[in-house]
């Protein structure tokens, strides 16, 4: 099924999976009257299809036009083998009603209001998935979606004034938060089309997120988790090579975190050992001084003695089994704030591919330098840097991904000069190449969009690099040479311009 969904470019093959692949998955994963076998599915012979079902998914929505897979199969299929209560029966069928108006406005909408439209649609369509297959919060992410609905789509004012792309954003952190490539396709797809929606305030939620520590604790605040809560590290067949890139990358980069988490260990299992010691009455090697002082008078046990010593020996052992191995779940926690991380980033990106221009876009200078400043992980710092690149490279086009026309906009210009000299200030914090060159490349960042709205206040901008540059050669910052020397070529550039 899988190797079929992936000729994506052969028409024999996308016909057939549309009227036969997906409708024999779904009547296998959900539907009961309309399927015949024998013996009866079991429900794990279900779940696993299911699996299946939306590792299908998975391949077929990377093509953009793949969004109607989903919602189309739901449209058809029966789910009469999903036992729901009367109010989760009714969530999901108002939620189908609501899937149903958005592909309607389809037919009438522009491009651009297409885009959205779709990809909406395909989120309540994934959600209604989740709810049929038992997950648990997909009930509450329905409700908000419907706040979403109302107010993107609708125009409907929230009469308690809430900010309706923080809920959007929260639900995608949730959607990428998982070890799911399915989930992490569609969060894309969704945020792509709301991308200009998109507040300070939703994408202060996810820069919060690059700024977690990578560690026990950081997994736990971002996901309010307890210290005993098991992890789910299931992973779909269709993960990708990035993905298995980033884990390699994670577990070998822990550094002192793991050295906390062995001596934790360490002592636990010495603790065990000394029990099991005593239960044997043994010893270890380096305690033979102490055990030849001790009654070498030792003599066979008798049977009741044996019996009370294999109960003591099968409580040791069950104990030793419990025994958390803190290393290994230092590094799982560590890997899943990174790959949330790297996930957030990927958001980023097409923001600022999208939105160059918007003011919101520049409040993402600082947290970017920020997270590759304070990451322990190379791969995070790379992101991060690309994100930047990405963000620079989009205001040179003079417009955003998916504009028509150059949308000039007003932003307070000490505000903005501020930027500058805390960029500056970042700097000097950390005195790597690769640091030094992203420093330089946001500071470039703000200088251009300045340049751009009014060139004279290339003079403001010369002040704040000539008063760095002073703190430099006094000895006052440790800033990168290259700092400068970008900063002359870029006065360079536009000087051979204006000519």
């Amino acid at each position: 099924m899988i190797r079929r969904v992936n000729v994506t470019d052969d028409s024999v093959d996308a016909t057939w999976v549309k009227t036969t692949g997906l409708p024999t998955l779904g009547r296998l994963s959900y539907s009961k009257k309309h399927l015949k076998c024998k013996p009866e599915l079991s429900e794990a012979s279900r779940t696993m299809f299911r699996g299946r079902l939306t590792s299908a998914f998975a391949h077929l929505i990377s093509d953009p036009k793949g969004f109607s897979y989903p919602i189309e199969l739901l449209q058809s299929v029966k789910t009469d083998a999903v036992e729901m209560e009367d109010e989760v029966e009714a969530a999901k069928d108002k939620a189908l009603a609501t899937m149903e108006k958005l592909l309607k406005k389809t037919k009438k909408a522009s491009e651009k209001e297409k885009t959205s439209l779709e990809a909406l649609a395909l989120l309540y369509a994934l959600v209604v998935f989740q709810l049929l297959n038992g997950e648990s919060d997909a009930a509450s992410v329905l409700d908000e979606l419907k706040l979403c609905y109302d107010k993107l789509i609708r125009g409907k004012e929230d009469e308690e004034g809430q900010d309706v792309s923080q809920v959007l954003v929260e639900i995608l952190l949730s959607l990428m938060s998982r070890s799911s490539l399915l989930l992490r396709k569609v969060a894309q797809h969704v945020f792509t089309a709301f991308a200009g929606e998109i507040t300070a305030e939703g994408l202060a939620l996810m820069t919060d997120v690059l700024g977690a520590s990578e560690s026990a604790k950081g997994q736990q605040a971002l996901f309010d988790q307890n210290d005993d809560e098991e992890h789910d590290h299931d992973h779909e067949d269709g993960s990708d090579d990035d993905e298995l890139d980033s884990d390699v990358e994670m577990i070998s980069a822990n550094g002192d975190a793991d050295d906390d988490a062995e001596d934790g260990e360490d002592a636990d299992m010495a603790a065990l050992d000394k029990a099991l010691a005593a239960a044997l009455d043994t010893h270890r090697l380096d305690e033979d001084a102490a055990a030849a002082s001790e009654s070498d008078s030792d003599a066979d046990m008798s049977d009741s003695e044996m019996l009370q010593l294999d109960e003591k020996l099968v409580e040791i052992f069950a104990a030793r089994k419990k025994t958390p191995n803190k290393k290994q779940e230092a590094k799982d926690a560590r890997a899943t704030v990174v790959n949330l991380k790297n996930r957030i980033l990927d958001l980023l990106e097409i923001y600022v591919r999208r939105a160059p221009e918007k003011v919101e876009a520049y409040g993402l200078v600082l947290p970017l330098l920020r997270c590759m400043r304070e990451t322990g992980t190379k791969q995070v710092g790379e992101r991060a840097h690309s994100v930047l690149a990405a963000f620079k490279k989009a205001t040179k086009g003079g417009k955003a991904e998916g504009e028509d026309e150059e949308e000039k906009v007003d932003f307070d210009i000490l505000e903005r000069i501020e930027l500058l000299k805390e960029i500056h200030e970042e700097a000097a914090k950390d005195a790597s190449h690769a640091f030094a060159k992203a420093a330089s490349t946001a500071s470039l960042l703000v200088a251009s969009s300045l340049y751009r709205v009014d060139k004279r206040l290339v003079k403001k901008v010369a002040g704040v690099y000539r008063d760095t540059q002073v703190q430099w050669v006094m000895g006052e910052k440790k800033v990168a040479a290259g700092l400068f020397v970008d900063w002359v070529n870029w006065c360079q550039s536009h000087a051979g311009a204006a000519q």
